[in-house]
C-alpha cells in the first residue's frame, strides 16, 4: 500500500512538473515573436538521483526572476529544507566558472503542495529568487543555475542546469 502511495506521489510530482513546463513553454512566445519566458530543465547530479526539477525564468523589468521547482531532495537532508542556488556563465558540463550571481537571499524552500507552511519538510518544493541580471543578457550568453544543498548538509550540488538560449 505504502509503495502505491509513495508512487502516486511521484508520478503527481512529475505530471506536475511537467504540466508547469508546458505551460511555461506555450507562455514563452508571445504573439509579436518575443520570448518572455525561459524554461531549463534541472538535471540531478550523483547526489540526488531520480529526482526532477526546472526553473522558469522572466523578466522583471531590469533583472530576471527565477523560480526552481524540484522534486525533493536526499533523504539525509536537514529539515526544514534550505537550498543555496547560483546562476554562473557557462554550462553544468563545463564547470562553475565565469561571473556568478549567488541566489541566495530566500533560502528556505516552499512546499508545492501545501504553500502556506513556513518552510518544506518533504518535496516537491519551490524556491523564487531575483537575479541583477538583465533576461536578454540570459538569452544572449551561456549561463547555468546550480542548486545546493546547506552547507549543514554539505554543500553538495544537487542539481544543475542550462539556460537555453
Amino acid at each position: 500500500m505504502m509503495f502505491k502511495s509513495g508512487f502516486a506521489a511521484v508520478m503527481g510530482v512529475g505530471v506536475g512538473l511537467l504540466c508547469c513546463s508546458a505551460l511555461a513553454a506555450a507562455a514563452g512566445d508571445s504573439r509579436d515573436g518575443v520570448r518572455n519566458s525561459i524554461t531549463a530543465r534541472l538535471d540531478a547530479t550523483r547526489y540526488n538521483p531520480g529526482k526532477i526539477g526546472s526553473a522558469i525564468l522572466v523578466p522583471v523589468r531590469d533583472q530576471t526572476g527565477i523560480t526552481l521547482t524540484i522534486s525533493g531532495v536526499p533523504s539525509e537532508t536537514s529539515r526544514p529544507i534550505h537550498l543555496y542556488s547560483y546562476l554562473f556563465e557557462g554550462s553544468c558540463e563545463g564547470g562553475e566558472s565565469g561571473m556568478k550571481y549567488a541566489l541566495t537571499k530566500n533560502v528556505l524552500a516552499q512546499s508545492v503542495n501545501d504553500p502556506e507552511a513556513i518552510g518544506a519538510f518533504q518535496g516537491p518544493v519551490r524556491i523564487s529568487q531575483r537575479v541583477p541580471v538583465s533576461f536578454d543578457r540570459l538569452r544572449s550568453t551561456p549561463f547555468a543555475i546550480s542548486v545546493r544543498l546547506a552547507p549543514a548538509d554539505g554543500n553538495h550540488e544537487i542539481f544543475c542546469g542550462d539556460i537555453p538560449r
